[in-house]
C-alpha cells in the first residue's frame, strides 16, 4: 500500500486560500458547457478565518441551473440592465 498523499500533484492547491487565489485569476466563463447559453455572473464574497477576502463571479446558466420562474426574473433584470 502506497502513501495516499503521494497521489496529490505538487501544483494542486492545499488550502482554502490557495484555492480562492487560484480561482480569482481564472478568466470568466461566458457560455454554459452543457447548453451553450450565455452565463450570468453573480458576485460572491468569501471570507477566511485569517481575514482574507475574495470576491469571485459565480457563473449561473439561466437554462440549466435555475428554475423557470427564477430564470424569467433574471431575464427581465438582464434586459433592464442593458436598456439603462
Amino acid at each position: 500500500m502506497g502513501n495516499e498523499n503521494s497521489r496529490i500533484p505538487i501544483d494542486q492547491p492545499r488550502s482554502a486560500q490557495e484555492i480562492f487565489d487560484a480561482l480569482s485569476v481564472l478568466p470568466r466563463q461566458t457560455r454554459c458547457c452543457k447548453c451553450g447559453m450565455e452565463l450570468l455572473h453573480i458576485e460572491a464574497t468569501f471570507l477566511s478565518e485569517k481575514g482574507h477576502v475574495w470576491t469571485l463571479p459565480l457563473p449561473i446558466c439561466p437554462k440549466c441551473d435555475l428554475k423557470e420562474e427564477t430564470s424569467k426574473v433574471l431575464s427581465v433584470a438582464k434586459d433592464f440592465r442593458y436598456a439603462a
